[in-house]
């Protein structure tokens, strides 16, 4: 059985396959769990191969799962939960909150799959424009949407520090961006959930582009400034007008149902911009 076909991001999971990426058994068991678009019957039908197929390991205590000497018996007290269990499972499918199972209900369906570290190799480098495959890439909510990557915790030093970590600790981490254009670093999990953004950039999402030339060496910072200045004024002329000003108000200022701009204006404009730029240029000489 394939079991990386499990592996939610495509471009991870042809990673894997190009490097001929062996899985351990409990790495096995949790990309069957996590896997986003496979049903119930798909993974259970892949739970049985790693129980016939691969060798069984125990399950050490962890803060919120129990300690388990076999994980094959471990799996299959998971099939039995979730066979038994169908209807409220996919309520909670719907409604992820957990409160409505036992502690031990808990740990069957869920804690014991995610209170654990795993370690992957992935085909990113510092600078690639990535974002979550589930995710709409241009909607910028809280670390969401196409994103700058400065690294993520599948190293050595990650290995020694996360040994004891969970689920949560798979992080990938870089320049992330508001709607309003504000670029800002942060973390995400989880890292095995991103693919490569090789679409086009609109407006103060360009700002991007230079970041990710910058943290590769390929911009100077000087062009990385100005990069931001350009497109935020550019953007915040045309998009971004202060939404708490009356429409009299804009009006009186002359910033409501603004005209486009005719050839003329823009040609004239351009001879602006050119006399000011041989002025400072002048300006530069003396």
């Amino acid at each position: 059985m394939d079991i990386l076909s499990f592996v939610n991001s495509k471009d991870i999971r042809d990673y894997l396959h190009e490097i001929d990426y062996k899985c351990d058994t409990m790495q096995a068991a949790w990309l069957v769990y996590q896997s986003a678009n496979k049903t119930m019957e798909e993974k259970h039908t892949a739970y049985r191969w790693i129980i016939d197929n691969m060798p069984d390991c125990p399950m050490p205590e962890r803060q919120f799962s129990i300690n388990r000497d076999s994980l094959h018996d471990f799996l299959r007290e998971h099939m039995d939960f979730c066979e038994k269990h169908e209807l409220q499972l996919s309520q909670l499918a719907q409604d992820p909150c957990l409160e409505q199972l036992s502690a031990v209900e808990r740990d069957v369906y869920r804690y014991a799959f995610e209170s654990r570290w795993y370690c992957f190799p992935t085909p990113f480098k510092k600078g690639d424009l990535v974002y979550r495959f589930c995710e709409k890439p241009h909607k910028h909510d809280l670390c969401a949407g196409v994103f700058v990557l400065d690294g993520i915790t599948n190293g050595e030093e990650d290995i020694k520090r996360c040994v004891h970590g969970d689920a949560s600790d798979m992080n990938a981490y870089g320049w992330f961006q508001d709607e309003d254009g504000t670029v800002y670093q942060e973390v995400m999990f989880n890292y095995m959930d991103l693919v490569k953004y090789k679409g086009e950039l609109y407006g103060q999402e360009r700002i991007l582009i230079a970041i990710s030339n910058f943290v590769q060496g390929k911009l100077e910072f000087e062009l990385l400034l100005q990069s931001q200045r350009t497109l935020m004024m550019r953007d915040y002329g045309e998009y971004w007008i202060p939404k708490w000003y009356t429409d009299e108000g804009l009006e009186l200022a002359g910033l409501n149902n603004l005209p486009k701009m005719t050839w003329k204006q823009k040609r004239a404009n351009k001879i602006r911009r050119r006399e000011f730029r041989k002025y400072y240029n002048n300006l530069r000489n003396i």
